[in-house]
């Protein structure tokens, strides 16, 4: 590999001498991740920050030298993702690329108690060698920061707390699992006695009406990622409203009701609603005064009633971006003009269909329900409940065994209890799932995978076209794949060479797709220029067009091509169909290549400025040279992996170079050796030439 080694140059010194932290702080909440969403890790310590010289080619496109053009870095770094242990991490976000877990060098640390030392820093950094039990986080013994030193805008797509799972769609959490935890673990949870939350009304398998059943059989999951601080008793309160609940503390015991009120079935479940009247109350069991109304209502005014209803959710298929979704009531709107609602925040949903029927049922219990009742009851009345059920009959108001569902119970100094209660229509807290589409505008991944390069062709330049200076030239462009609309379009190359095949460095990079393709039929030899044969060329693999130029352009190489170890041109290039053209009037044999025969499907290249230009060193004249071409996309992201690069193999004969007596000549080195000093020993004729000489020097007038 000597001869691919840097010459000395001017000096290029890093830039950096430390890394450009995103988040580092000893203040910031563990965060409690549920379900699988996004989230930006907290750097929990860091060392080992180093430069690594970055070499480009010198001497023109390709270059035979290499030179200290910019510096890399690296480092040492640990990520704390929340507390564990969680399940997986699955997709890393760097500002606008978004790359597998596995493209990264880095391992994952679930948080489980007790945890292993992560193996690397206890070998070379002993002193940050902690356990971090209960804290997931991802690790990194050589982290690369790129050329500006700085971590990026990193996020990761993490499937959370592994205690908690998912009944809806494999990532989503169990909401009724969900609470349960927050509740109760010792680790992270508010220490809530397990023994006072009502499991029966928490839990449950089917043909129930409990709270898991009921969001099992509906289809909603939640993935929240408690970032912040907040209150427990508002994240609960935001829950337990997402998911169409309440809850009732009763006989000791915490439960959670379900607001719904027919049965539904889905995802292996069906719950079935408790909406069976516990009492019909009629006047008798009223407690009132004389001349008083025993039963009170108080009836919204529906102009005031929002019949729009927004919910910002995110949108997993989005990248999590935040999406809002509106379910509103056309209806409603007709006939008191839209009325929008505040907005609620749920950056727990994390699918639009699930976030829009969240939000048509918070839209329906808000709308349809609009009546509330007051009364008073005796003591002996003591094991209602909120979320009961019972019937009110009152000749006054018009009321005959009319559902309500108690919402507030209160128990004044006399044992009385007053009793709010909601009207009950029945089948307005039920809604259907109906598919959404979140954002439609168009995202581009920049990490996104350029693919392979088509077969290259490689070839030397005739000494008019490299100017007496040996060269390779390499016509390259990039396979379509299936990543090119969302950013993956091939972008170029970075191009590595090798004389042992082992030990690759790099010696240029290729911007831009050469126009390549094959021959569709055979072109036969014929004198020059060819105006009888056709020349079909199909460009399948480079993008590009073929233009007509005038036959005296053509005949000064205008539309050089090159077609298996011939230069030629052409003055028509007719489109014959998709990327296919039809070459005619053809100027052959250029710059002394020979004119050949030529068959079907051979590499065919419009030769310009994309081709791909390398000054060969002089050692390397006759010896194998192994080449392999890293691809990468439109962004300059998503480089392949030069393990998976294909290698292909040239064998360069020197043929741009000049040799020793034209070289003389254009130096003006005479080669007049003086007069013959004794009589010739041997005369040679080699007869006149046979074929049109490829380069001829003027040697001037005689005098």
């Amino acid at each position: 590999m000597s001869y691919f080694r840097t010459k000395k140059s001017a000096a290029v010194t890093p830039n950096y001498t430390g890394m450009d932290i995103q988040t580092s702080s000893s203040a910031l909440p563990i965060p409690i991740i549920y379900g699988m969403t996004r989230a930006a890790p907290n750097i929990i310590w860091h060392d080992g920050f180093a430069s690594h010289a970055q070499y480009s080619a010198g001497g023109g496109k390709g270059g035979g030298n290499h030179t200290v053009s910019s510096y890399a870095y690296s480092t040492w770094i640990m990520l704390a993702i929340g507390e564990g242990p969680v399940n997986a991490v699955r997709t890393i976000y760097n500002s606008q690329s978004v790359q597998s877990y596995g493209a990264y060098n880095l391992a994952l640390m679930n948080g489980g108690t007790p945890q292993d030392i992560w193996g690397p820093v206890q070998a070379d950094y002993a002193y940050a060698g902690l356990h971090y039990n209960g804290t997931a986080y991802m690790a990194s013994s050589y982290y690369d920061l790129g050329s500006s030193a700085s971590i990026g805008s990193l996020a990761f797509e993490v499937k959370g707390l592994s205690s908690v799972g998912s009944l809806v769609n494999g990532y989503d959490a169990d909401p009724a699992a969900m609470l349960y935890d927050f509740l109760t673990n010792a680790q992270y949870g508010l220490g809530f006695p397990a023994e006072s939350i009502d499991a029966a009304s928490l839990f449950g398998a089917s043909s129930d009406a409990s709270y898991q059943t009921y969001c099992a059989a509906i289809g909603i999951g939640l993935s929240p990622a408690l970032t912040t601080q907040e209150t427990a008793s508002s994240l609960i309160t935001r829950w337990l409203q997402l998911t169409n609940a309440t809850a009732v503390w009763s006989g000791g015991l915490l439960q959670i009701r379900p607001y719904g009120d027919s049965v539904v079935n889905g995802n292996g479940r069906t719950f079935v609603p408790d909406v069976v009247p516990v009492y019909d109350l009629t006047d008798a069991d009223f407690i009132y005064e004389n001349g008083a109304d025993p039963v009170l209502v108080a009836r919204v005014d529906p102009h005031s009633i929002a019949n729009m209803q927004t919910l910002e959710c995110f949108d997993r298929a989005n990248n999590y971006a935040a999406t809002p979704v509106r379910a509103f009531d056309q209806d409603a709107i007709e006939r008191f003009g839209m009325r929008g609602g505040s907005t609620v925040t749920a950056h727990e949903i994390c699918d639009v269909s699930m976030g829009l029927l969240c939000a048509q049922m918070i839209l329906q219990r808000g709308l349809y329900i609009r009546n509330t009742y007051t009364f008073k009851l005796s003591y002996e009345y003591c094991l209602l409940d909120p979320m009961d059920i019972v019937t009110l009959t009152d000749t006054v108001l018009g009321l005959d065994k009319t559902p309500v569902r108690i919402t507030a119970i209160e128990e004044d100094a006399n044992g009385l209890l007053t009793v709010t209660a909601e009207e009950f229509p029945g089948g307005v807290a039920t809604a259907v799932q109906y598919p959404a589409v979140g954002a439609v505008g168009k995202s581009f991944n920049r990490a996104a995978e350029a693919g392979a390069v088509n077969p290259p062709v490689i070839f030397e330049p005739p000494v008019a076209l490299s100017g007496g200076i040996p060269q390779i030239w390499v016509a390259l462009s990039g396979s379509q794949n299936q990543n090119a609309s969302s950013g993956g379009a091939w972008g170029g190359a970075y191009v590595y060479a090798s004389i042992d095949a082992t030990t690759y460095r790099q010696i240029g990079t290729i911007t831009g797709a050469a126009r390549q393709g094959v021959t569709s039929n055979v072109l036969p030899v014929s004198s020059n220029p060819d105006t009888t044969d056709t020349l079909g060329v199909t460009l399948v693999q480079g993008v590009g067009t073929l233009t007509s130029v005038t036959e005296a352009e053509a005949q000064n190489g205008a539309t050089l091509c090159y077609l298996d170890g011939e230069l030629f041109a052409y003055a028509t290039a007719t489109l014959t169909g998709p990327n296919a053209y039809a070459l005619t009037t053809l100027v052959r044999g250029l710059y002394g290549t020979d004119i050949a025969a030529h068959a079907a499907g051979v590499a065919f290249t419009r030769v310009d400025d994309s081709l791909f230009k390398y000054t060969l060193p002089a050692s390397s004249i006759g010896q194998t040279i192994s080449l392999k071409f890293q691809s990468f996309n439109i962004f300059g992201g998503g480089v392949q992996d030069l393990s998976e690069c294909a290698t292909y193999t040239y064998q360069p004969q020197g043929n741009g170079a000049r040799g020793p007596v034209t070289s003389a000549l254009l130096l003006g080195t005479s080669l007049d050796y003086g007069f013959v000093a004794d009589s010739l020993g041997e005369v040679d004729d080699f007869g006149g030439l046979t074929e049109t000489s490829p380069l001829r020097i003027s040697l001037g007038t005689a005098p």
